[in-house]
């Protein structure tokens, strides 16, 4: 099968740094794929996904033995191009590359591209999608570290584990609120949307990493002052403006970037494997 990969033994007449690389590489810690994954399930169990997602396995080689990590939001063409270059055994996402059955793959299609690129060069791709959203410690926690907020907990007019709430670091008005989200997220303020009055002050924040405007009215019935999310459409800021609380968007990809320094943390405090954040830049808008 593709899966198997060679060690390789340095010649004599190698140059020694080239020697000692190949030593390197050839003797790195190994874990078989299996075990990765239930090490992340550890933390992120499958079986809190929601009925439509499809975290988990996206290519298996069943047995094969991981030494380089790439850890990213989703496969690209340019997540691959780097994994080449790192000669990563895996790639762990948070974006599922598969979330409905396939009856085809087709290399000149987008997703069929991406899988025939990753089977020919042995790389295994797992995803922990919903289920790293509502963890301990995922990125609904990361992020609400991030934001400053005390007291963190689930939201518990939110069912579903998605959201959290926390009261701000100290009260702010709005409009200053959001200029130190910017700080603290790495966010060009010109990529965020708002609905509210910008004078109203903070004192208890919502959140949900991803799309979550649906989660608005749990967020006002909670008491928060300020919900957080990505993707809001226009008749959602017009429902929340209605229901008085202010909401901010701060994009999908500004949301959920941090999966990469999460997972990517995670994996190294718990293995002894070469874990890399990818450095690509997936966020598919541009500032105009």
């Amino acid at each position: 099968r593709y899966g198997k990969k060679q060690q390789h033994k340095p010649q004599p007449d190698q140059e020694p740094a080239i020697q000692d690389r190949i030593y390197r590489e050839a003797y790195k810690t190994v874990m078989k794929v299996e075990k990765i994954a239930e090490l992340i399930q550890r933390k992120s169990p499958l079986d809190t996904q929601e009925p439509w997602d499809n975290s988990g396995f996206q290519i298996k080689f069943e047995g094969s033995e991981i030494r380089t990590v790439l850890v990213a939001m989703e496969i690209t063409d340019e997540i691959i191009d780097e994994a080449e270059i790192l000669k990563a055994d895996m790639i762990v996402t948070h974006h599922p590359m598969i979330f409905n059955p396939i009856k085809n793959i087709y290399d000149n299609t987008v997703t069929g591209n991406h899988i025939v690129r990753l089977i020919k060069d042995d790389i295994n791709v797992y995803s922990s999608h919903t289920p790293f959203d509502k963890c301990s410690g995922g990125n609904g926690d990361y992020l609400a570290g991030l934001l400053r907020l005390k007291n963190v907990r689930r939201m518990e007019t939110d069912s579903l584990g998605f959201c959290r709430e926390g009261m701000a670091d100290s009260p702010r008005r709005a409009g200053e609120y959001i200029s130190c989200i910017c700080q603290w997220l790495d966010l060009d303020i010109r990529s965020l949307a708002f609905s509210g009055d910008l004078d109203d002050m903070i004192y208890k924040v919502g959140l949900c990493t991803g799309a979550g405007a649906e989660f608005a009215e749990n967020a006002k019935e909670s008491g928060c002052d300020l919900f957080i999310t990505g993707d809001v459409k226009h008749h959602q800021a017009q429902e929340a403006r209605e229901m008085g609380i202010n909401i901010l968007d701060i994009g999908h990809y500004g949301s959920e970037k941090i999966f990469t320094a999460d997972m990517a943390s995670y994996l190294r405090d718990n293995t002894d494997l070469t874990v890399i954040r990818s450095t690509v830049d997936l966020d598919p808008f541009v500032l105009l």
